[in-house]
């Protein structure tokens, strides 16, 4: 495993193609990118910053967009949202062919906040597979992420959905603070996911559900450690922390550095 971080980290004072030096003089060469707006997933944007990235030797290990944009949609009782939706898709998926991302960060639909989603997951699932499967068609995971006001807001969400698909590039996301802030145990999550994770969001926490960067809290980063090993995790782990978790940028190199005394062996 190794550490990387998520430019959205930098959100919002800073760009997206602008974090790129600052994580380049950081010394840290894996990232995720936070796609956060239309334009951002236009081919000439990805080029360029992927020139960027490979002055500095950053690779991209994942690719996020903001999903509330499109993802829902792709799920619409409509095919003309689903044909609308699918197109914006294709624009990431070739914008994360670009930046040379292998995995893609999904939400899919939200729910009302306090509201355990009702899914008829039978349903779902001949979207949930196509969307999968269009991703592996640009070569990149489709990895469904634990969000606390999306579907996935439950750890048997993702047994679930594994019971009743049949794409065998159906991967998860784990993120602990999104695990946090739904109530739940986030190795829960992680138990229910399994050799699927192909991604993971850290940041760190206290009981009362305040965030903080990596070594600030009391999540147990080295349990996580070890549950990852045990179900022989190779993949990044991705430090995306929120502005208001830190107050000066070089702080977030406290997190880096905890993180790979923990990750990177």
């Amino acid at each position: 495993m190794n550490v990387g971080i998520s430019t959205a980290s930098f959100y919002p004072e800073y760009l997206t193609e602008e974090t790129v030096p600052l994580i380049g003089n950081m010394g840290i060469k894996t990232v995720e990118v936070f796609l956060e707006s239309y334009s951002e997933y236009d081919e000439e944007f990805c080029k360029e910053m992927k020139d960027v990235l490979d002055k500095y030797d950053i690779k991209v290990n994942s690719i996020h967009a903001i999903g509330t944009q499109f993802e829902p949609q792709l799920f619409s009782a409509t095919e003309r949202q689903r044909k609308d939706a699918l197109k914006m898709l294709l624009k990431v998926l070739k914008a994360a062919n670009i930046l040379g991302a292998k995995v893609y960060v999904f939400h899919g639909p939200a729910v009302r906040k306090e509201t355990k989603p009702n899914i008829d997951f039978e349903k779902i699932a001949k979207n949930a597979d196509y969307i999968a499967e269009t991703a592996g068609e640009y070569g990149i995971k489709f990895a469904w992420e634990n969000v606390y006001w999306c579907w996935f807001s439950y750890p048997k969400f993702a047994l679930s959905l594994k019971e009743v698909t049949n794409s065998k590039n159906i991967y998860f996301t784990l993120d602990i603070k999104q695990a946090m802030k739904s109530k739940q145990d986030p190795f829960e999550y992680l138990k229910a996911m399994g050799e699927y994770i192909a991604n993971v969001h850290l940041c760190d926490y206290d009981n009362d559900g305040n965030l903080f960067l990596p070594g600030r809290g009391n999540f147990d980063f080295r349990r996580l450690y070890k549950e990852l090993e045990r179900i022989n995790y190779r993949g990044p782990v991705i430090m995306e922390v929120y502005r208001n978790n830190y107050k000066e940028y070089s702080e977030m190199m406290e997190g880096i550095i905890f993180l790979k005394e923990i990750f990177d062996r």
